[in-house]
């Protein structure tokens, strides 16, 4: 793809319902994670959040992301701190991050374990991570394949990786539910019109106003409940912090190791 139409699309991308529920969602994590705090370290894995801070605080974001056109298209954009990095291989130090956010960028990964254990490995002890991802198997269409997806994930699956990853999960919750039913339809009427359906889609299309107020919507809600269904998956997890263990050593491995008695002591 030449790149006039590939930063075309990206702007595209940029002001679409999704991308900017998406932006608020991952401030609002940030701010409860961060709760207050004036020196920080906050991660945006796939460049989605746009976080600014104020000034006279002394957190700092990095922009890290694996594909150097949309880097560019970022930097254009007025962003700044853009690192080219592999998700699977993260260029930074261990415990370096306050919080992580990654909007939609796990399905893309080859090894989305791998992914996960390196942003356990860079996120300090007890901090957040929040990401999104496409949900549902079932789901799978023609956009997954145009935009480089290799899986969709239900919230159980989602949960378990994140566990296996050495990660505690908060929370798990559905998200778009307001856009499931829509996508469902358009899936079963691709199944059986391929070719109509294209000229039917409009009508499940909502505005792009209307579907960010129908989201701000189930934002509040999930501060309560968790949705059932949805098109996308949100998990809050967090890494656990070190804690110190007892250890009770036998009485006879305690012998063995104290000192030596000196030669010719009895």
């Amino acid at each position: 793809m030449d790149a006039p139409f590939e930063f075309e699309a990206l702007r595209r991308e940029t002001a679409s319902w999704w991308y900017i529920a998406r932006r608020k969602l991952f401030r609002e994590a940030v701010g409860q994670a961060l709760r207050g705090k004036r020196e920080a370290r906050v991660l945006d894995l796939g460049c989605t959040a746009e976080l600014k801070f104020a000034e006279s605080t002394h957190i700092r974001t990095v922009n890290a992301y694996s594909s150097l056109p949309v880097l560019a298209f970022h930097q254009i954009q007025g962003v700044r701190d853009l690192i080219c990095t592999s998700s699977e291989e993260l260029g930074f130090a261990s415990n370096a991050f306050d919080a992580i956010v990654a909007g939609d960028m796990l399905q893309s990964v080859p090894d989305d374990l791998a992914a996960l254990r390196e942003m356990r490995r860079v996120l300090k002890d007890g901090a957040m991570l929040c990401l999104t991802v496409p949900a549902y198997p079932a789901l799978w269409g023609e956009k997954d394949e145009a935009r480089g997806h290799r899986r969709r994930y239900t919230a159980t699956e989602l949960r378990r990786k994140l566990n296996n990853s050495g990660f505690e999960v908060t929370r798990v919750s559905y998200l778009v539910a307001s856009g499931f039913v829509p996508a469902v339809i358009e899936r079963i009427g691709k199944n059986i019109f391929s070719k109509s359906i294209d000229r039917s889609r409009a009508r499940f299309r909502s505005s792009n106003a209307g579907m960010v107020l129908l989201l701000d919507m189930e934002r509040q809600l999930i501060r309560y409940i968790n949705l059932p269904f949805g098109t996308r998956v949100v998990c809050w997890a967090r890494k656990p912090a070190l804690v110190a263990e007892r250890v009770t050593v036998p009485l006879w491995e305690r012998q063995w190791a104290a000192r030596p008695l000196p030669q010719g002591s009895s």
